[in-house]
């Protein structure tokens, strides 16, 4: 068992577990054992971990990266996060109730715990770290702490250089978990802003389906432009509302996050919405893809919530109706286009 060099921490950490063996979850534990650190991935499947250990590869959702002999894959989860020091949870937004349900017999309320998830709780539109809060119950760690920001896991995993926020409420875990996740290419912010950070990484996906919209109808760099600029102040709006802080939407997860999911070929969510734009059906594009769109199921809790606080939010409204509605994409556009004259403050 190593322990990597220069991180900060003396002895404090010994081994990472990394809940979840999707792309974000392999390239998060590919990115760890290469600092050193001794890593357990778990794989929700025996076949997906079985397959993973045998081709040193996760072929399914994060192709051509190399998966360091040191990553040990299993798909028995207690065996993942014995004697973890950090806990690092990167499962989808729905499946957050399920797996701190699991962990909550196994997780020390000592271990550092976070997650990397940008959506939010169906039906309940909880945020994440309030689901994993509930869901470990009595054994919680007392600092839950949300890793976001502009990091396509195709990136992060071939050490391409990459800001990122950590965002949590403990000042002293947050400088923990910076040190543990830096690295020369690989620049941590720290941020108090847990529930801002969590709603921004929610509601950009909601504006990269309109992002993606406009390119699959065909449209330019103004409209993307105009579009990622709006959709801003629909988010600062929501986040204001909450109690979150206008630093936070000016920064990783706000608009960084934002200008990356709207512009990427990697984004999930400007894919699905440029393929909506090009006349498929919403339902035919989730379909076509193993990858959970978050931007789809999240514009319902970001219009839940915003319609709640008396919020308004145009273009995920727009989004909303397409998805859901039947809307079709032009005429929500034309909608958006129609509204009433008004000033920018």
């Amino acid at each position: 068992m190593s322990i990597a060099a220069g991180n900060g921490l003396g002895n404090a950490v010994r081994s990472v577990a990394v809940v979840n063996a999707g792309g974000w979850g392999t390239a998060l534990a590919v990115k760890l054992a290469n600092q050193g650190y001794d890593v357990r991935l778990w794989a929700r499947r025996h076949e997906q971990a079985a397959r993973i250990s045998a081709d040193r590869e996760n072929r399914a959702y994060l192709p051509y990266v190399s998966i360091a002999p040191s990553v040990q894959v299993t798909s028995d989860l207690a065996t993942a996060v014995a004697d973890a020091d950090v806990v690092v949870v990167a499962v989808i937004a729905s499946y957050m109730r399920e797996i701190g349900e699991l962990l909550a017999d196994l997780l020390d309320p000592r271990v550092l715990l976070v997650h990397g998830t940008k959506g939010l709780e169906p039906e309940t539109w909880r945020r994440p770290s309030v689901v994993l809060a509930e869901s470990l119950g009595d054994h919680a760690p007392r600092r839950i702490a949300v890793l976001a920001g502009p990091n396509h896991a195709e990136e992060v995993a071939r050490q391409l250089p990459t800001a990122a926020v950590l965002a949590c409420e403990d000042e002293e875990a947050a400088g923990r978990l910076q040190n543990l996740l830096s690295t020369p290419w690989f620049r941590v912010y720290t941020n108090a802003d847990v529930a801002g950070v969590e709603l921004c990484s929610a509601a950009k996906n909601v504006i990269a389906i309109a992002a993606g919209i406009g390119d699959g109808l065909g449209y330019g760099d103004n409209s993307k432009a105009a579009l990622i600029t709006r959709g801003l102040a629909e988010i600062w709006r929501l986040i204001e509302r909450y109690g979150g802080a206008f630093a936070t939407v000016a920064g990783l997860a706000g608009v960084g996050d934002l200008v990356a999911t709207c512009t990427s070929r990697h984004s999930r969510n400007r894919w699905a919405g440029e393929q909506i734009g090009r006349g498929r059906k919403p339902e035919e594009v989730l379909q076509s893809t193993p990858m959970v769109v978050e931007g789809v199921p999240g514009s319902r809790g970001v219009i839940a919530l915003a319609r709640a606080a008396d919020v308004e939010m145009p273009i995920c409204e727009g989004v909303h109706r397409v998805l859901f509605e039947g809307q079709r994409p032009d005429d929500a556009l034309r909608e958006l286009l129609a509204r009433g004259w008004t000033s920018e403050r």
